[in-house]
Order: C-alpha cells, then structure tokens, then sequence
C-alpha cells in the first residue's frame, strides 16, 4: 500500500499521477466497526468497477488547527497504526491531506474538484455524518451534485453496538472508563497500543490512550512472542507498571504491544471491579 501525504506543494504532482479509483472518505479514528463497513463499502464498489481502492484522510484532528491548537485531541491510533489496518483490509493508496485552515476554507464544489475529481475518482463513499468544505457545509449527500454528475457516491448509515452508535468518541469514553470488553466490541479487535520500556515501568507512546486507572489483563508483544500478563494502570500519573516483574526477564526490547483484554481491579490493592 502506498501512503502519501498530500500538502500545498505536491499536491499538483499527485494530481498528475491520478488513476481511476474507489474511495472511502473519512478521518478513521481507531478504524472501529463502523469505519470497516465504509471501507468494505467501497472496497466491493472498487472489485466491481476493477479500480484500485484508495482511502483519503486528514491529519492533524480539524478541532486541533481550527483552534489554534488549544483544543487537544485524544487520538485512539496513531498514523502508522491507521495504516496498518487499511492494508489489511486491501487499501491500494492512502491519502493523508495536511489538515490546515486554508484547506479547511476550501468550497465543497473546490474540495471535490481538486482532491477527488483531478484525483481520478469514479466513485465515493463515506459515513452518513461525514463533511467537507467550508464549515462542513458538503455532505455526502450533495457530493455527487457538486461533482456535477461525475461520481457515484455510496452513503454508509451508522452502525449501531446495543442500540447506540458506534463512534470513535463512544471509544473514547469506555477506554477511559476502563470498559475494555466494550471497547473490543466496538472496534471488532482487542484495543492494542504500543509502549516503551523503561526499568520496570511502562510508557505509552504518543496518540494512544491509556485506559482508566486499575490492574488489567493483558498480552504483551515482544515482536517475536505474546506473554499473558498484568499490569497497573495509574491514569493520573499516565504510567503503566507491570504487577509481576519476571516477565522483565525475557523484555530484550525498548518497545513492546501491549494487548488490552479486561480490567479486573480498581487498583493496585486487588478491590475487584463491580460486575
């Protein structure tokens, strides 16, 4: 899978470079369930038309830039992460657009020319709440208009986990309320992290989110094996230690995996979590 990051200054290159494709339109945050059904949306769109699939995204979070940068956002993966995920699922190009406050002024009839129609774009499909253009006054719905005619567009309906809908922002939530087997159901995956090694404490590296404080069951990935294990979570302290040192013993590494399977206590104390 090719990623390319498009900005002011390539964006004419990659223009040039433009072949037919199916695209799925989104930020993508944690590639959750309902972010799958938009990509597999598109991906059996792209098989039947013999087109590649591409996947056009932004970075940083639009909240962030339109801020000024006073407003923080809590990323549940990070880039490299995203990336990994949509090559699994058959992504041939992933299009990562520098979000910034020109781009966020662009017209809807502007975003869809110079980032979809130059780009080669037969076909687009994204979330029913996804928007573009100036104030996010595009929609899905008016995308194939402000095309003028040129693109079939394909609108996903939300995917729903117990009558609610699943959102990267309801991830969010339970991860750090601590609900990890409500996390793994919303996102179809145990929620994996990466983290460095530091003596015998933990660190997650940047645009992770570290659950809420207590003691959980985990896998740690050592790259060439998993180990059942279990650590404590001390959220205000943003620090993870494990509760059993003898696996520091076969840790040869700086960077490990940490899988997140449940928690099983509020604290270090072992008071088990309410049921």
């Amino acid at each position: 899978m090719e990623i390319i990051v498009l900005n002011d200054g390539n964006l004419a290159d990659w223009q040039e470079k433009a072949r037919r494709n199916v695209i799925a339109l989104g930020f993508f945050d944690g590639v959750h369930k309902g972010h799958q059904k938009v990509i597999e949306t598109a991906r059996r769109e792209a098989e039947r038309a013999g087109v590649p699939l591409d996947v056009m995204s932004f970075f940083p979070h639009p909240k962030t830039v339109l801020s000024g940068g006073k407003v923080k956002v809590d990323y549940l993966i990070p880039l490299e992460e995203k990336a990994r995920l949509l090559e699994e699922m058959g992504v041939d190009r992933f299009y990562i657009v520098t979000f910034t406050k020109a781009f966020a002024s662009l017209s809807p009839e502007a975003y869809v020319e110079q980032y979809l129609l130059t780009f080669g774009t037969d076909h687009a499909v994204a979330g029913y709440d996804f928007s573009y253009g100036f104030k996010g006054e595009g929609t899905i719905d008016r995308l194939h208009a402000d095309s003028g005619g040129r693109i079939g567009v394909s609108k996903v309906e939300e995917v729903q986990y117990r009558r609610e809908k699943i959102s990267s922002t309801r991830i969010r939530a339970a991860i750090l309320g601590g609900r990890i087997a409500e996390v793994k159901q919303l996102l179809g995956r145990c929620y994996t992290t990466r983290a460095e090694v530091s003596g015998d404490c933990l660190s997650l590296k940047e645009y992770y989110m570290l659950p809420q404080s207590g003691i959980y069951n985990v896998r740690i990935g050592t790259g060439s094996a998993w180990h059942d294990s279990q650590i404590y979570v001390d959220s205000e302290e943003q620090t993870i230690s494990f509760m059993k040192q003898c696996l520091l013993k076969q840790i040869d590494q700086q960077e490990i995996a940490i899988e997140w399977e449940s928690r099983v206590a509020t604290h270090s104390l072992y008071e088990p979590v309410a049921q």
